[in-house]
């Protein structure tokens, strides 16, 4: 019967190249290979360990304020410059305040009504309790922050299924998450060096947090606060008070990989937020038209462009960030050939802004359902596979630097949860996205093993394609042990179902005339169809030597 099925789809493939044989130009008989025709911008001098050199002074400030961003609880960065910020009254122009922090000290000059320098050193991770950071001006005036640890920071971002919490959004979701992380979640706890940071796009949503959202901010708003990762305060007691379940996840399973380094995690997503909005207005400026200007409206207020970067992003230019956990995309869905510029634009700010090594991790669309609390998904849903392929484009592309994919269309919507836009599973993603960060920030584990396979490489001819992967973990593989399934070549106008051949870290395929190849194209797989006729394929089952799946990709050749 497999046979059957395997010749009924080659003579159907056969027909389809022939009746498109007259589509399109011939190609030379020499290989090429596909490029985007990106090219990789130099990045900005990396500027996140140097440290300038001056005369500390004492503190002479009568009065100042501290940025809200210095709590009880909080992280500083370890190895990077520590900056303490902050306003004073115009009266206070002219007069120093100084700082200490296991042993590190600093001090600069309050000018215009504000101040900001680097403590003199950096400091490696330690978890050590009791450490206190002193800010403090003349004799008597000084602010205390306790309890401070040294590590790593990071930033959970994108739209809402970046920012879901325990809590869920519809039906009986709340009950479901529970259910699938009351165990998990037994293990949160204030003895571990996590500490979380959340920021609610609903707290903006007043005369205030419009005047925030239009114009980058120096600080964060007053009422987020960083606390320790323990159960009371990841789960909460609403979904108001509860922490991202992609952060928490995220930032947990990096601290299991590596003890010695505490982890920093902060909330700065949005949901429905198209990119415009979590972009830096100068990164948004040069976005294509269709998504220059897209923005969303939440209780009858409608959001400035880039509003969430800056309330909740810019501020954070001074922190010493590690890295971003990224996951949007659904909003923008149906202008995919456009976002991929439009992404390379923002990493590429994000790299100018936090510095060139942030590590960028890019959460690939996942598979959803067909209705969220009653409503019926289409329109941009049925789009979101074309908004995988951007995603992956941009790292194929090799066009950014510390830019990384985490494909999830296995761990996506699953029939009878009940939400389908927000599916449950965030702890293999948290768990896939600390693997890569653990390899690439700490040196544990390698990519090759930890990675996903993304091609690297792709070249063709007038009768064959020849897919160069990286992160093929000692050998591409399937998930099942049977045949690949999953990939489609482009003849004429029709994409049709091909079987490649594996070797090694290489997928080959037989197309003549083909000008694309894709792979894992199918809208939800969770609900595929049988029907051969249909041209979908039953599965997409490419994995790494070490089991990991494949990116989902599509290209065309020009």
């Amino acid at each position: 019967m497999k046979m059957f099925k395997r010749m009924l789809l080659i003579a159907l493939a056969s027909v389809l190249a022939v009746a498109a044989a007259g589509c399109g130009g011939t190609k030379n008989d020499g290989p090429k290979t596909w490029k985007s025709g990106r090219t990789a911008k130099n990045l900005a001098e990396e500027q996140s360990k140097k440290i300038e050199s001056y005369t500390l002074q004492e503190g002479t400030a009568e009065e100042f304020t501290v940025a809200n961003y210095f709590t009880d609880n909080m992280i500083v960065p370890r190895d990077r410059r520590i900056e303490i910020w902050g306003t004073a009254p115009e009266s206070q122009n002219g007069k120093i305040v100084a700082a200490e922090f296991k042993g590190l000290k600093g001090s600069g000059e309050i000018k215009d009504g504000a101040f900001c320098f680097a403590l003199q050193g950096t400091l490696p991770a330690s978890k050590e309790s009791g450490q206190t950071l002193v800010v403090k001006g003349a004799s008597g005036v000084q602010k205390e922050f306790n309890e401070v640890i040294v590590g790593d920071i990071w930033i959970v971002s994108g739209q809402s299924n970046s920012d879901l919490t325990f809590f869920g959004t519809v039906g009986k979701s709340t009950t479901d998450i529970r259910a699938l992380y009351d165990d998990y979640l037994k293990e949160a706890t204030e003895d571990d060096a996590i500490r979380i940071l959340q920021q609610i796009n609903w707290s903006l949503l007043n005369k205030a947090g419009v005047e925030r959202m239009s114009s980058p901010q120096d600080d964060i708003a007053r009422t987020s606060k960083w606390q320790v990762a323990a159960r009371k305060k990841v789960y909460g007691s609403s979904s108001s008070n509860s922490f991202s379940m992609l952060g928490y996840f995220f930032a947990k399973e990096l601290y299991k990989i590596n003890p010695e380094v505490p982890i920093g995690i902060v909330m700065a997503g949005c949901g429905g937020a198209p990119l415009a909005l979590l972009a830096s207005d100068d990164a948004r400026q040069q976005f294509p038209a269709s998504l220059k200007e897209r923005t969303i409206t939440l209780n009858e207020i409608v959001l400035p462009y880039s509003g969430i970067y800056n309330a909740f992003m810019a501020p954070l230019t001074h922190v010493g960030i590690t890295g971003m956990i990224f996951y949007q995309g659904e909003s923008d869905a149906s202008l995919s050939k456009e976002y991929t510029d439009a992404l390379k634009l923002t990493v590429e700010d994000y790299h100018e802004k936090f510095g060139s090594n942030l590590l960028f991790l890019n959460v690939q669309l996942t598979s959803y359902g067909y209705e969220s609390g009653g409503a019926t998904m289409n329109g941009v849903w049925d789009d979101v596979h074309n908004m995988r392929f951007a995603q992956a484009e941009v790292k194929i592309d090799g066009s950014i630097d510390n830019y990384e994919v985490i494909p999830t269309i296995d761990v996506g919507w699953r029939k009878g949860d009940a939400d389908g836009a927000h599916p449950y599973y965030k702890l293999p993603i948290g768990e896939r996205g600390a693997k890569m960060a653990a390899a690439i920030v700490y040196g544990i584990g390698d990519m090759e093993s930890v990675g996903h396979p993304i091609p690297a490489k792709i070249s063709y001819t007038k009768d064959e394609i020849v897919i160069e992967y990286d992160y093929a973990g000692g050998g591409l593989k399937t998930s099942d042990g049977k045949e690949v399934q999953g990939f489609q070549i482009k003849v004429g106008d029709v994409w049709q179902i091909c079987f490649p051949e594996v070797d090694g870290n290489t997928v080959t395929i037989k197309a003549e005339g083909a000008s694309g190849v894709r792979y894992a194209s199918e809208l939800r797989y969770n609900q595929n169809k049988k029907d051969l006729t249909d041209l979908t394929m039953e599965a997409a089952n490419l994995t790494s030597g070490t089991g990991n799946i494949a990116v989902p990709f599509s290209v065309e050749f020009d």
